[in-house]
């Protein structure tokens, strides 16, 4: 169902796990929003994920100013509008909009890191604003759908590490690798700047720019209008779908015992039942066919083998049963008897009762004949020391012990203790969450993963501490 809601502006919450949440965080029926009057910021996480807003059209001519961190995030953005006051985007704001692939009309001076990262269907960048000489870091993370730089770059003086990393379609692959050298990304853009292109052709692109910005905004308008008809005949249908049922119960208390109950009319979640039915009854007859086949091909198995015994003449006389198999201690003790000892075994008999213990003589005989000193007193085991034995007891005993788990933390804590386990010491600065995420991936699986920021830092936390 679509749903246009008011923005109040309220702080994000923190739930029972310690998660952050913004006022229409991760609801997907938001499609259009009105502000309160006299409001200047969209808080942070405000509408992330909200995957059915399709343009930000209502923030024309409103007095909002700041757009905080990740507050339009994963959602459904087609086209970037309306931001022509808004002079302050927090870090990752419009970060993995999948389907955003127009922005237009910037006019902030300051930006955050990783703002349009992982938009992977923003074509084309239009519209640097003018009073900022500098790309943030991550700002086009890879983009991997950008192909051009429509717009005019010659007031930029640098770009942050990796602002196009992996922007694959833009730039060359010793450009769009990461880390790639800043000043060597910025050089290549600005021959590729629309401001270098003949004046003829300019006016032409500008026209078709135009096209294209008055297309989008009717596809997004379309889109709306979409959603909402399926949402009014997803209605009509459960409407149906209750009178249906509310008719059949008061036939069927009309009727009483006397009357016959009438038959319900199909329709077409009946048929779908029995379509479910019927698929899942020839799954069960494909599965017996499938065991029967894999009983007969062991059948056919244990013949052939049986075949090559006979073959080569040995005896496939049946195994004697269990009873047959059981002898009493009788008929073992007489079986080794007649095996008889081996040639070079002579026991010595066992000393009848009450025969006389070795004499000193006798065990002194013994150590000469093994070559001993008769004085000689062999050592025995050095026990170990107690404190020795202690300490080993202590180590074995700490080695079945598990570690104690460890106590919740909440996403950014969870951000923080990561990166400081990849980067020690070294651990960047005033690094924001996104590019810090991006940052631990990069260590610990090789490259950047796409979704929600929450998912990719549950997969690192369980990637590091298993």
């Amino acid at each position: 169902m679509s749903e246009a809601v008011m923005y109040t502006g309220a702080d994000p919450t923190e739930d029972e796990d310690g998660e952050t949440w913004g006022e229409w965080e991760g609801d997907a029926e938001v499609t259009d929003v009105t502000i309160n009057d006299g409001l200047t910021e969209i808080k942070d996480w405000a509408f992330q994920g909200c995957t059915g807003l399709p343009n930000l059209s209502f923030l024309k001519d409103s007095t909002i100013t700041t757009v905080g961190q990740y507050a339009f995030a994963e959602s459904g953005i087609i086209i970037l509008l309306g931001m022509e006051d808004v002079r302050k985007i927090g870090d990752a704001a419009f970060y993995a909009c999948k389907d955003l692939r127009t922005i237009e009309g910037l006019g902030c001076e300051e930006m955050g890191s990783y703002c349009f990262g992982q938009c992977t269907l923003l074509q084309s960048m239009k519209g640097w604003p003018a009073s900022m000489t500098v790309i943030p870091y991550g700002t086009f993370y890879h983009c991997t759908g950008m192909t051009t730089v429509d717009c005019d770059l010659a007031h930029v003086t640098s770009i942050g590490a990796n602002a196009f990393f992996g922007c694959t379609s833009l730039l060359p692959p010793s450009l769009s690798k990461y880390d790639a050298d800043p000043a060597a990304v910025l050089a290549h853009l600005k021959r590729k700047a629309f401001l270098e292109t003949p004046a003829g052709v300019a006016e032409l692109e500008n026209a078709a720019r135009a096209a294209e910005l008055e297309n989008a905004a009717q596809a997004a308008e379309l889109e709306i209008a979409a959603r909402a008809a399926e949402d009014s005949l997803l209605a009509e249908l459960d409407a149906e779908d209750a009178a249906k049922k509310g008719g059949k119960k008061k036939k069927k208390k009309a009727s009483g015992k006397k009357g016959a109950q009438q038959a319900e009319p199909a329709d077409w979640r009946t048929d779908f039942e029995r379509y479910v039915q019927s698929d899942t009854m020839r799954g069960v007859d494909q599965r017996k066919r499938q065991r029967n086949l894999e009983e007969e091909a062991a059948r056919e198995t244990t013949e052939d083998t049986e075949a090559q015994i006979v073959a080569l003449g040995l005896d496939l006389a049946p195994l004697p049963a269990p009873d047959e198999l059981a002898e009493t201690a009788e008929d073992i003790e007489a079986a080794i008897a007649a095996l008889g000892p081996p040639p070079s075994f002579s026991p010595a008999p066992p000393a009848a009762p009450g025969a006389p213990a070795e004499t000193a003589e006798d065990i002194e005989a013994q150590i000469a004949a093994l070559g001993l000193p008769p004085d000689s007193d062999p050592d025995p085991p050095h026990a170990p020391e107690p404190a020795a034995a202690l300490d080993a007891s202590i180590e074995t005993l700490l080695a079945t012990v598990d570690p104690p788990a460890p106590a919740p933390q909440s996403l950014k804590e969870m951000v923080r203790s990561l990166l400081l386990e990849v980067c020690g010491e070294d651990m960047p600065a005033g690094i924001g969450m996104a590019a810090a995420v991006a940052l631990v991936e990069e260590e610990l699986l090789g490259g950047v993963r796409e979704g929600g920021i929450k998912e990719r830092v549950r997969v690192l936390e369980k990637k590091f501490y298993g």
